[in-house]
């Protein structure tokens, strides 16, 4: 079964084969792309939030209940025969889409070694909003796909590096997180939950413009996002250029755990919630 031969419409499962201009439409629209483990969508409160934003934003009505679509994504797996994968929310035309997305996920190799990233001199137009970019995301994939790169990390016009592509960025000095100002890159999930993690844990956070040619000032670097939750950076590449970076640094390693503790317990409250609703079933 192609894990994609139904999707959800409106509520309703559908054949997929009926909605390919929408799924591949090359036309702007709001999107969510939401991570599900083992039947259970991660931080779906929380997307649901960042969704409501970038409608309001672009000035888009969509009713969205948070059940109802749990309940949806549940029909959508198991019509597909999938436990665990990304799903993604496609807003278009009047329409709510649900597709399986068919994820990659990083190889354990990835998180103990690091990945490698390269540098696109581009910026999103409305960073605040979750919508489809046909043109930057065209640009990404020809750079990751020609030179290998595992992401490539957004450069502004003003030779400040902001965010990646499908992720954002964060860079360690001296045990001190530097990351992006909020209004110039998308307000990744991950992000947030990273953001609130070092804050609970005394782990300082600068939030600041990241120049390029200070990349090579720092100790270690982690792309963050629903797929590659906290991912440590090997080296940055531009040309002849390379930056490396510390895989084993103690604040990286420390926010990686933490993170995956931090799914841990969302997914337990999760099933805590489930029993409870059974209970008084």
């Amino acid at each position: 079964m192609n894990r994609n031969d139904y999707v959800l419409i409106d509520g309703e499962i559908r054949s997929a084969s009926e909605y390919e201009a929408l799924i591949h439409s090359e036309e702007a629209y709001a999107y969510e792309v939401i991570r599900v483990i083992d039947g259970r969508p991660l931080f779906l409160e929380e997307h649901l939030e960042r969704l409501g934003r970038t409608l309001a934003g672009v000035e888009e009505k969509y009713t969205v209940d948070t059940e109802e679509l749990r309940d949806g994504i549940a029909r959508l797996l198991a019509a597909n025969g999938v436990r665990s994968d990304n799903v993604k929310m496609i807003l278009s035309g009047g329409r709510i889409c649900v597709i399986i997305n068919g994820a990659s996920y990083p190889t354990n190799r990835m998180y103990n070694d690091g990945v490698r990233v390269g540098i696109l001199e581009a910026e999103r137009i409305n960073p605040q909003a979750k919508i489809s970019n046909h043109s930057l995301r065209a640009a990404a994939d020809r750079l990751l796909t020609d030179e290998g790169y595992f992401e490539v990390l957004l450069q502004d016009r003003n030779g400040c590096i902001t965010e990646g592509s499908r992720s954002n960025v964060f860079f360690i000095k001296d045990g001190e997180v530097i990351t992006s100002p909020p209004e110039g890159v998308l307000l990744g999930i991950t992000r947030q939950r990273i953001v609130r993690i070092c804050e609970a844990n005394d782990i300082p956070v600068v939030m600041r413009r990241i120049e390029r040619s200070e990349l090579d000032d720092f100790d270690a670097a982690f792309i963050s996002g629903t797929s590659p939750k906290v991912l440590p950076i090997r080296e940055v590449s531009s040309g002849e250029t390379v930056v490396r970076y510390s895989v084993s640094d103690e604040t990286l390693r420390s926010l990686m755990m933490l993170y995956e503790k931090e799914i841990e317990e969302y997914l337990a409250w999760e099933d805590s919630l489930q029993e409870i609703e059974k209970g008084t079933d």
